[in-house]
């Protein structure tokens, strides 16, 4: 009842919670973009199997709308599952393999079922551990007799080609 007939007329419907806008055949909804804010975890081990969830925060999310990776060469990775826990929060469950170390940081991006989407860049990182040579135990027996100038030395190689920073403890 309170719907005008004048093209370009824009109104707040309070039964929707949606601004609408008159257009040549009648109302339509002006849907808001999803606002992306922040996402829970922001590091992914991608050889450790398994999935990865992550809790997104932000505005205007509702039912349809799907989470997505963008790496830095702009390839996109869609999540497993997308669930609206409400309009402020989404969860999202994809495969942790699914995440290539040279591709990050990866944007968290929402798209609604009407195509508008928002992404927060450069949120994701990759990073495997490190490959040890003797990751826990001995790294060999000192004779009493031969204390000094004996050398011990555990190595490790990071396939991220990250700084590998150790204490040994003895």
């Amino acid at each position: 009842a309170q719907r005008g007939t004048t093209v370009g007329q824009f109104r707040y419907n309070s039964q929707t919670g949606k601004f609408e806008g008159r257009n040549q055949s009648g109302f339509a909804t002006i849907e808001p973009y999803p606002l992306v804010s922040s996402v829970d975890d922001t590091e992914v081990d991608s050889a450790a199997g398994g999935d990865q969830t992550f809790v997104i925060t932000g505005e205007n999310f509702s039912s349809g709308d799907v989470v997505s990776f963008v790496g830095n060469d702009a390839s996109e990775i869609t999540a497993t599952t997308t669930t609206i826990d409400s309009g402020t929060q989404i969860t999202a469950v994809i495969p942790k393999s699914s995440f290539i170390n040279s591709k990050e940081p990866y944007d968290v991006k929402v798209t609604k079922s009407t195509g508008l989407a928002q992404s927060l860049n450069d949120q994701i990182n990759v990073d495997n551990s490190p490959t040890w040579s003797t990751a826990a135990g001995s790294l060999g027996t000192i004779n009493d007799t031969a204390r000094t100038g004996v050398s011990l030395n555990p190595t490790a190689t990071d396939v991220d080609s990250d700084a590998i920073t150790y204490t040994l403890v003895s």
